[in-house]
């Protein structure tokens, strides 16, 4: 059977399971872009991605920054993106009355707000060409909770919630949304 080549943009993808998402798409023909806001790890990633022959591409993007958002996707041309994958995260552990309130805002930032946003923004190049997918990397943590992570569990429960009502938004074409959720890695 074969698939139809799509645009990918994976964010977080400079290492980790974004890297290895990305490598897996370019390496079955898709065109990818590598994103992540380290843009020198993101384009070390590209590079080592095009030395096989893959279709790869690093774009420096900050998911928490809409100006960031906009030049990426401006970046992206008019043909836009088929397949969004919303991997982009960190962490940060400590109790909820020692939880500095930036680090919480910029937890929920990059992966709540920054996964709804940059979805926002492809979206209607989806709707024009009649098809889309859009993959949020969730975590054990959309499901259950871990003492310590406040921010993280919540951003990830999210997704979950953001993902269904997308799901209902989109339910007039071939656009899909889904929330995957590994274990620890």
């Amino acid at each position: 059977m074969s698939v139809r080549p799509m645009r990918v943009l994976v964010t977080g993808a400079a290492s980790g399971i974004g890297l290895g998402i990305a490598r897996h798409l370019a390496g079955r023909g898709h065109a990818v872009w590598l994103s992540d806001r380290d843009a020198d790890a993101v384009g070390q990633a590209a590079t080592a991605a095009r030395e096989l022959g893959w279709n790869a591409a690093g774009l420096e993007l900050d998911v928490a920054s809409a100006e960031s958002i906009d030049a990426a996707v401006a970046a992206l041309g008019p043909g836009g993106v088929d397949l969004l994958v919303n991997n982009a995260g960190l962490q940060h552990v400590a109790p909820l009355d020692e939880f500095p309130r930036e680090r919480w805002e910029l937890l929920i930032a990059v992966m709540l707000t920054g996964a709804a946003m940059l979805t926002r923004a492809v979206l209607p190049g989806m709707r024009q060409r009649g098809f889309g997918r859009i993959v949020n990397v969730g975590s054990i943590h959309s499901l259950v909770a871990s003492p310590y992570k406040s921010a993280y569990v919540a951003a990830k429960h999210g997704l979950i919630g953001f993902a269904r009502t997308i799901a209902l938004e989109t339910a007039d074409t071939d656009i899909t949304i889904n929330t995957i959720c590994p274990s620890y890695v």
